[in-house]
């Protein structure tokens, strides 16, 4: 059964010292052995593009997948490399994304994670980055 939530995305890149925070409301459900978390996301405030972002977790993975106006699929797994590509009306681009770091926790109503990575753009040198997401379901 999907149960409404609350999610907080937090994006930092090192380097440019930019965060970009996103909250919005969105809809979870576990099937064994991963939760699935989907909500729409704004990518232009000014012409109301937007993208599906699913987060599919369980206590040792984080997959991020974006389809839309940006599409995109980033794997995070402790100290594993994931190679994919982003797609956006600019082109795509080769993305290689290095897991420094993942922590899941996850509790009956919440859940928190938070990878540390390196991700690099097509033969660009990778820049360290910071992911955190904050997850509550919502009281009715």
């Amino acid at each position: 059964m999907s149960k409404q939530v609350r999610i907080k995305v937090k994006g930092t890149q090192t380097g440019t010292n930019e965060t970009i925070t996103t909250e919005t409301i969105g809809a979870m459900i576990y099937k064994e052995p991963y939760y699935y978390v989907s909500y729409e996301e704004q990518i232009d405030k000014e012409s109301g593009q937007s993208s599906k972002t699913t987060l599919r977790f369980s206590d040792s993975t984080l997959r991020v997948t974006r389809k839309g106006e940006v599409a995109s699929c980033l794997e995070f797994e402790n100290e594993k490399t994931h190679n994919s590509v982003y797609m956006t009306s600019f082109g795509n681009f080769e993305v290689m994304l290095i897991t420094d770091e993942l922590h899941i926790e996850c509790k009956e109503k919440s859940a928190k994670i938070f990878a540390d990575y390196r991700i690099g753009l097509n033969t660009m040198p990778p820049t360290k980055g910071r992911l955190e997401i904050f997850i509550h379901e919502n009281e009715i």
